[in-house]
């Protein structure tokens, strides 16, 4: 069962590297079940234009999908659609609180990872954060190496057996 794990664990982190080389990337070999091949959609409730180009630019780069959304409304619907397994919420959002929308996002069914973006980063923010069911905070001005890291930490985490609980009940039963 550990070698199990770990192996999964593995493939999930040789996944997350983006390919460099020349040609088309290298595809995974089959698991027997579905497939370890990881298309990340990320769902961006971001209200600036700077910031939303600059995502866009960085989801370009890393082969991954982005679709922006205007409002909370909006981002759920988005999340229904597309099973989405990263948000990223502003902190100054119009028509409601970052608590109440970290609060919708999060909920089941997809119990996507939604990670905050706001100018203000600090310990507090990040425990108020996660205690309303967020994974993490992303301090602006965004920087491509803080969104890539953060958002294949919370992919990692999204796919991991731990976030299902599958992981606990495997080792009661031991």
């Amino acid at each position: 069962m550990i070698r199990r794990t770990l192996q999964s664990f593995a493939t999930t982190l040789a996944d997350l590297r983006p390919w460099k080389g020349r040609g088309p990337a290298p595809q995974p070999a089959p698991t027997g079940g579905r497939s370890s091949t990881l298309q990340i959609t990320i769902i961006g409730l971001i209200r600036s234009v700077e910031d939303r180009h600059l995502l866009a630019g960085i989801c370009a780069r890393s082969g991954w999908e982005v679709v922006f959304a205007d409002n909370c409304g909006d981002a759920k619907a988005a999340l229904d659609r597309v099973k989405a397994s990263v948000v990223l919420c502003d902190r100054d959002l119009a028509e409601t609180g970052w608590r109440e929308a970290v609060e919708n996002l999060v909920s089941r069914p997809h119990l996507a990872c939604v990670i905050l973006l706001s100018e203000a980063v600090d310990t507090y923010l990040w425990s108020e954060v996660v205690r309303g069911g967020g994974y993490d905070v992303l301090p602006r001005p965004l920087r491509e190496d803080d969104v890539i890291r953060v958002v294949r930490s919370a992919r990692a985490y999204w796919n991991s057996r731990a976030r299902t609980g599958l992981l606990s009940e495997e080792s009661s039963q031991l």
